[in-house]
């Protein structure tokens, strides 16, 4: 527990000092690196592309992802164009190593996993207000997945859904929600007083709330990968957390909402 608290600590201060204190190429070129990081983990953890020269062309195109996509959403286009180009070329030339669910299983590495996290960076460097709202997909995630052990701790009696996540519980889960919607509130306030902002709390409840779902769909979407490749994390990046996909899997799902929320409401 005191490594798990003390990675998390140093992961925090790392975060603020690349967001608040660097340019944002810094924080695109952290986020990129970890893409990469996330894709060898999808794919060469879990034996996907393990040994193949594949897996490194897929670490390539995560990488290059979130910084086609944070200049312009037009410059995807040809980084997904390149790889679609040299992964099936691949295919053809060695038919017994690159079947199709392993061509499906490098994009969803490759190419989607680092979108859904770049969302991140589409948050910093296309609003305004950027450095505060970056910070909304991990209050919901990490404030549910907080609440959610401490309540399945002292609470938790039935199971969520075993077969996928033993441990979890239907207790844990509502203590996720609950400290979510906390957690937004308290941002919102914290924003307001000290940042100007003009806090709407129904709007950041109903976030909370939204977050914690999608972001606990993204946690256990990530153990069911684990579990049917029987792996008990995707990596040792992150001391007492396990890899980037472990630590990040509950962001993978709630960035995306909160880009799009950012975009159609006015939760600040």
């Amino acid at each position: 527990m005191k490594t798990r608290i003390l990675s998390a600590a140093v992961g925090i201060v790392l975060f603020i000092a690349v967001v608040y204190f660097m340019p944002p190429q810094a924080a695109i070129v952290a986020i990129s690196f970890l893409c990469a990081v996330a894709a060898h983990e999808m794919l060469g953890t879990t034996g996907v592309l393990r040994g193949s020269k594949m897996l490194w062309v897929c670490c390539v195109a995560a990488f290059f992802v979130p910084v086609a996509t944070t200049i312009d959403a037009y410059y995807l286009l040809p980084v997904l164009y390149l790889f679609t180009l040299v992964i099936f070329l691949f295919a053809i030339t060695h038919p017994k190593q690159m079947r199709f669910e392993q061509i499906a299983q490098s994009y969803l590495g490759a190419i989607v996993v680092p979108y859904l996290l770049s969302s991140v960076l589409r948050i910093l460097v296309h609003h305004g207000a950027g450095k505060v709202y970056v910070l909304l997909p991990f209050v919901a995630a990490w404030c549910s997945d907080t609440m959610a052990l401490v309540a399945g701790m002292l609470f938790g009696k039935h199971k969520l859904i075993p077969a996928v996540s033993p441990k979890k519980t239907i207790e844990g889960s509502l203590g996720g929600l609950l400290g979510s919607v906390f957690g937004m509130l308290i941002f919102g306030f914290v924003t307001g007083r000290y940042f100007h902002t003009q806090p709407h709390y129904l709007m950041l409840a109903v976030a909370g709330v939204v977050g914690s779902a999608v972001g606990q769909l993204g946690d256990l979407s990530l153990s069911l990968i684990k579990r049917n490749v029987g792996i008990k994390d995707y990596g040792k990046i992150m001391p007492g957390h396990g890899g980037v996909l472990d630590r990040f899997d509950s962001v993978l799902f709630t960035a995306p909402l909160f880009e799009l929320l950012l975009q159609f409401t006015n939760l600040l």
